[in-house]
C-alpha cells in the first residue's frame, strides 16, 4: 500500500514538468561483486522514495550494456528521501539513501549487487555472546551474534528434505518459551520447523548482527542445558548470573568467578559448528533409572547365582548318598554269602554224591 505522502510524490513525478516544480537527475552504475565489480548489464533498478523512514518504489529501470542507469526529472522536496537498489536473482541490493535539495538537483549512486550460492554455507560467528540469567525456576538466555559472510557471494541457503530453503537454524533447547528478536526485520524473517527457529533470510558479503532473547524452565531439564553452535565461531563467551550459589558444571574454562557471575570461555578460541556447550545449573537429579536397569540386572545375577548354588547343593547330597549307602548294600550281600557257605558245606558232608568232582 503505497501512503499518501509517496503517492503525492509520484504524482509529482509526472507533473513536474506541467507546473515547474524543480526537478533533479538520479543515475548511476550496477555491478557485479561476485565478479571483481564487472559492469551488470540488463539488471532491473528500482527507485524508492519516502518520508518519516519509510520507503516505497516510485520508479523502475534496467541498466545498459555498460551497467549504468538513469532516472530524470526527479522531483526536489527537502522533506523525501531517496535509495535505489539492483534486484538480481530475487534479491534486492540496495544502495546507500540521500535527498535532493535546490542546491543538490542530482545523485551519483552505485549499486553492488552479488551472485547466489546455495551451498555450502560461509556464514561465521565473530563473536557469540550468551548471557544466562537465574530467576528462581526459569533461565532468562540473551544471545548476540556477529554473523559475516567473507565470501564474494550472497548465500541464500539450501533445502533439508521437504523443507523449504534456509540460511540460519538456531539450535536452542527445544523446550523453549518463545523467541523475541531485537530486530524487527528478523522477528519478522523467523519461523519455528521442529523447534527450532529458522529463517531464509539472503545473506550478502559483509556483517549482520543478530540479538533474541528466550526463556528455558530448569525443572523439565533438570538444570541440563545444551546449546549446540550453529556456525563456526570465533570468540564465544557464556555469561552465567544469578545463580543464588547453585554449583555450575560447564564443559568450559571458568575465565571468571565474583558475586553472582560466573563466565565461561573455551579452550580453544576456534569452535567447530555442532559443538554442544554443556552447563548444568545446580546438582544433577538422581538417575533413578539408570540404578533401576543396574538393580534389575544385579536381581537378575542373583537369582542365576542362586539356582546354581541350589542345583550343585543336590547334586553333591545325590552323590555322598551313593557312596555312604552302597558299602552297607555291599555288606549285606557278603554276609549272606557268608551264612550260604557253611550250610552248602554242610549239605555236601551228608551227601557225598552231589560233591563236585
Amino acid at each position: 500500500m503505497i501512503t499518501t505522502p509517496v503517492l503525492i510524490l509520484v504524482l509529482a513525478f509526472t507533473t513536474a514538468d506541467y507546473y515547474g516544480v524543480p526537478t533533479g537527475v538520479i543515475r548511476g552504475v550496477v555491478v557485479n561483486g561476485s565478479q571483481g565489480d564487472k559492469p551488470l548489464a540488463n539488471a532491473k533498478v528500482v527507485l524508492q522514495a519516502g518520508t518519516n523512514g519509510m520507503l516505497e518504489s516510485v520508479g523502475e529501470t534496467t541498466t545498459d550494456r555498460e551497467g549504468k542507469f538513469r532516472f530524470e526529472d526527479v522531483p526536489i522536496d527537502p522533506s523525501v528521501t531517496f535509495s535505489a537498489g539492483a534486484e538480481r536473482d530475487g534479491i534486492h541490493y540496495p544502495a546507500g539513501r540521500f535527498q535532493l535539495n535546490t542546491t543538490r538537483t542530482s545523485a551519483d549512486v552505485r549499486i553492488r549487487a552479488f551472485d547466489s550460492i546455495t551451498t555450502p554455507s560461509p556464514l561465521q560467528a565473530l563473536h557469540h555472546q550468551i548471557e544466562m540469567t537465574v530467576q528462581n525456576d526459569v533461565v532468562i538466555v540473551k544471545e548476540a551474534l556477529q554473523i559475516a559472510n567473507r565470501s564474494n557471494f550472497t548465500y541464500v541457503g539450501e533445502t533439508v528434505g521437504d523443507a523449504p530453503l534456509a540460511t540460519l537454524r538456531l539450535t536452542i533447547p527445544p523446550n523453549f518459551d518463545r523467541v523475541t528478536f531485537g530486530s524487527e526485520f528478523f522477528g519478522r524473517r523467523f519461523r519455528v520447523v521442529e523447534h527450532q527457529p529458522v529463517t531464509d533470510i539472503p545473506w550478502p558479503p559483509g556483517e549482520r548482527e543478530l540479538t533474541f532473547m528466550y526463556k528455558i524452565p530448569l525443572e523439565e531439564s533438570g538444570g541440563l542445558l545444551h546449546r549446540m553452535l550453529d556456525l563456526p565461531t570465533e570468540d564465544l563467551t557464556v555469561r552465567v548470573l544469578s545463580a543464588g550459589g547453585k554449583k555450575l558444571h560447564c564443559n568450559l574454562v571458568t575465565a571468571k568467578q565474583a558475586n553472582d557471575e560466573t563466565v565461561f570461555i573455551p579452550q580453544d578460541k576456534q569452535l567447530a559448528a555442532k559443538f554442544v556447550i554443556e552447563l548444568q545449573i545446580g546438582d544433577p537429579p538422581i538417575p533413578w533409572g539408570k540404578y533401576a536397569r543396574w538393580g534389575a540386572v544385579s536381581t537378575l545375577a542373583l537369582l542365576i547365582a542362586t539356582t546354581v548354588g541350589i542345583s550343585q547343593l543336590r547334586k553333591r547330597r545325590a552323590l555322598e548318598s551313593r557312596v555312604t549307602t552302597t558299602p552297607a548294600r555291599h555288606l549285606k550281600v557278603i554276609r549272606s554269602v557268608q551264612e550260604t557257605l557253611p550250610n552248602a558245606a554242610s549239605n555236601l558232608s551228608r551227601h557225598p554224591s552231589r560233591r563236585i568232582r
